[in-house]
């Protein structure tokens, strides 16, 4: 089989309601990372700013009355869900069958649950609403898209945190690959909640005036996957192609709050031979970087290893958006935007770390 192609993208960020205004919104050195603000007062120095989204309509894509069913998480992703099918002029109907979707994600749900839970707490599980729980389980945006467009097809979501969208993709590969789907909508959806915040904090793993750390973001991003063959069958416009995608394990605690940049440096090897593309022929890395001291020494640490002193050109966007599995999402809508309208880079790698040692590198292509 021949390497997967990406046909369409989108996104829905803290930077903006679509792939085209975040684009515009990085280029012009826009960040989204600000103070969060509890009962209209700014909080303290030393609590963490995170990158939000704030006001939010689903229309045009979902109706309002639709939209009030579902959580935040899941109201990105029908969003995103939509524009990738318009973005890749792809027809759902009769292919809703050989049509799936695989989305990675670290707190969807987190606003339903939370509630949920605060009003069994502290009232009785009687008041609790059952109107929350259907939207309090982290598959909820990939099913609530689903329901919503008429895909019939494979449905997954990986739950982990900072690879997950890496991971979808590279699943995607496979289900493409048994000849499971013809296409796939691939990439992460997630929400920003206040009492995650605020547990990230306890335990001094987020950014604050006084130490490093990573910024909380959210939003939803989608890329449309699909065998060359479907896509070239259908008249679709191919933008990039999946040409390497790699997956690592390291035997390390997650608590110990280290990473192993060897792991990594063998995984880039390993997208670039599937590839078969030298260490100077990427002209562009999407950074895993997200202000984690371990992981960004790492990080940077592989890339020598890997590219010795000619590192290419860098992207660091989880600088200007936070981080989560949505963040890795949009960075793969990113990648595929700029080599549909740019060829010429040639290639563009993207790495993620995760919690527990999960290391995964992929390499786009120009079709």
């Amino acid at each position: 089989m021949k390497a997967p192609v990406i046909t369409g993208s989108s996104a829905v960020t803290a930077l903006g309601r679509t792939l085209a205004e975040t684009r515009a919104a990085l280029a012009a050195g826009r960040s989204a990372v600000a103070p969060v603000e509890e009962d209209g007062a700014p909080k303290a120095a030393d609590r963490s700013p995170a990158a939000r989204i704030g006001p939010f309509t689903t229309e045009p894509e979902l109706a309002k009355s639709k939209a009030r069913r579902l959580d935040r998480g899941s109201q990105y992703a029908v969003v995103a869900v939509r524009q990738v099918l318009a973005d890749a002029g792809y027809a759902l109907l009769g292919r809703e069958e050989r049509t799936g979707i695989l989305l990675g994600t670290g707190s969807a749900g987190a606003g339903p649950l939370t509630e949920f839970e605060r009003q069994m707490a502290v009232e009785s599980p009687d008041a609790a609403s059952p109107f929350l729980f259907p939207n309090t389980v982290a598959n909820a945006p990939a099913s609530q898209a689903a329901i919503e467009v008429g895909i019939k097809g494979p449905n997954v979501t990986i739950i982990q945190k900072d690879p997950a969208a890496l991971n979808a993709l590279f699943y995607a590969r496979m289900l493409l690959a048994d000849g499971r789907a013809d296409a796939l909508l691939v990439g992460a959806a997630d929400e920003w909640n206040l009492v995650y915040h605020r547990g990230y904090e306890s335990v001094r793993a987020t950014r604050t005036s006084t130490r490093p750390g990573f910024v909380l973001g959210e939003g939803a991003a989608v890329v449309l996957v699909e065998s060359e063959e479907s896509a070239r069958a259908r008249g679709g416009r191919i933008d990039a192609r999946v040409a390497g995608l790699s997956s690592r394990g390291a035997a390390v605690s997650p608590h110990l709050r280290r990473a192993d940049p060897s792991v990594l440096a063998a995984a880039i090897r390993e997208a670039l031979a599937e590839a078969r593309l030298t260490p100077g022929q990427i002209g562009l890395v999407h950074l895993s970087r997200n202000g984690s001291p371990f992981t960004d020494a790492a990080e940077d640490a592989a890339l020598r290893e890997v590219f010795g002193a000619n590192v290419p050109r860098t992207a660091a966007v989880k600088d200007s958006l936070g981080e989560n599995p949505a963040i890795g999402a949009i960075q793969l809508a990113l990648a595929a935007a700029e080599l549909r309208e740019n060829p010429g880079i040639g290639a563009i790698l993207l790495d993620a770390f995760g919690a527990g040692g999960n290391v995964l590198a992929a390499v786009l292509t120009a079709p």
